[in-house]
């Protein structure tokens, strides 16, 4: 009886618990206007192809002005906002030795790169993150990446500016990839905050969603609601701010930013 009694009481902590951090789903949106395969959380890999091309692709240099940037280095224009503010913050506290090298390449330009340079050291077409205008290659003026202060910081703070380290060392069996420090992602808040959190790359991360559907997060000053469906609509929160991304797979992810 006292077993049972606990197993009860354990279960309604447990729900009361669960339903404290899943807000109330009452504002309904429609997903039939929205791409699976646009989006900050879309995944390109070995076996995940790029289907849409990048939408606002804007120059790198005139937002990040202080920092060296190759020529015609673009990214889509809030990655390249993100990067600016996230350039300034290490300047404030004496990082400043970097230097952008690489950020949107056509397909065209991948399959080149692939072509000359082998599978060893480039993806073929298709199968670049860089062709979707989210990814960046950072280094260092002062040596390589994974030795200097540059790859350092970045390794530590990147995500709290949206961004991920997306081959990081240890990772080579899921990404496929081996470890580059250089190469950053823009996935998002809160997503980029979950995966430094758990260590996880961005392969495991929507595994997770797929499995979990839901879960809740603080970072930045603010509380986020994240949810993964494969419907056309879905019952949200009630807030003004939410984000929509495809995954590029089956399925999206909207994310909430909570009134608290």
């Amino acid at each position: 009886m006292k077993k049972t009694i606990v197993v009860l009481l354990t279960c309604l902590i447990a729900y009361q618990w669960y339903v404290s951090r899943t807000p109330a789903l009452t504002q309904s949106i429609s997903l039939k206007e929205v791409s699976v395969h646009q989006g900050d959380l879309v995944l390109i890999n070995k076996q995940t192809k790029i289907q849409q091309d990048p939408r606002n692709l804007s120059a790198v240099a005139k937002q990040v002005s202080e920092t060296i940037v190759e020529p015609d280095v673009l990214l889509e224009d809030h990655v390249a906002t993100a990067l600016h503010r996230m350039m300034q913050r290490a300047k404030k506290v004496g990082v400043d030795h970097f230097r952008i090298n690489s950020a949107y390449r056509s397909g065209k330009l991948q399959q080149a790169l692939y072509e000359e340079y082998g599978a060893d050291f480039a993806l073929p077409a298709g199968h670049s993150e860089h062709q979707t205008g989210l990814s960046v290659d950072i280094g260092s003026t002062r040596g390589k990446m994974k030795q200097s202060k540059e790859g350092r910081w970045l390794a530590k703070h990147a995500h709290q500016f949206g961004f991920i380290i997306r081959y990081p060392k240890g990772k080579e069996s899921v990404t496929g990839i081996s470890f580059e420090p250089w190469h950053i992602r823009y996935v998002g808040l809160p997503h980029s905050t979950k995966m430094y959190e758990e260590n996880w790359v961005l392969e495991e991360y929507l595994n997770y969603l797929k499995q979990e559907h839901t879960y809740q997060i603080q970072t930045a000053g603010h509380t986020y609601f994240v949810q993964y469906t494969q419907h056309r609509t879905l019952k949200i929160p009630v807030t003004p701010v939410f984000d929509v991304s495809g995954t590029n797979t089956k399925g999206f992810i909207v994310t909430s930013r909570l009134h608290k």
